[in-house]
């Protein structure tokens, strides 16, 4: 998809034990044109990255709760995910899901060819933020707490 810009900020988290390390630094060290590698950059800049992006897609196979999502989410950013079963469950349907990167690839371009569909993606990342925003938190553990110390007094 050599029409479609991709920005790859950040690194390599686990260093030389990232699982395909040595592929992806090869990548890194003699890009396509069309792949940007900014680096590690600042919480200011991930920002803009984020307020700039048309979709945010993170394609890994394995995570826990990946806090870029919630950033992007945050940010606005439609976000496409890997079609993993921990995201059913936390973002609740709050994302595109793809099995794999055919499935990625037609979204991308279904979405280039109808840039008017990643508004719906857009309320969905609203979605996520007001679900993990910190006053929607604060009230989830403040409600916990308070049923616990009534049961307490029973």
């Amino acid at each position: 998809m050599p029409e479609i810009t991709f920005i790859w900020a950040g690194g390599f988290s686990f260093g030389g034990m990232t699982d395909g390390y040595e592929r992806y630094k090869k990548i890194m060290e003699n890009p396509p044109k069309n792949l940007i590698f900014p680096g590690i950059v600042s919480p200011e800049q991930m920002r803009e990255l984020y307020a700039l992006a048309d979709l945010f897609l993170l394609p890994s196979y394995n995570e826990l709760f990946p806090m870029t999502i919630l950033e992007a989410a945050s940010c606005e950013a439609p976000i496409m995910l890997r079609d993993l079963d921990l995201y059913k469950v936390i973002l609740e349907g709050n994302y595109r899901a793809t099995a794999d990167r055919e499935e990625m690839k037609e979204a991308i371009l279904e979405y280039q060819a109808n840039p008017a569909a990643l508004k719906d993606l857009k309320e969905k990342a609203k979605n996520i933020s007001r679900e993990y925003s910190e006053e929607h938190l604060l009230q989830i553990w403040l409600d916990f707490y308070e049923k616990q110390a009534a049961l307490g007094r029973k």
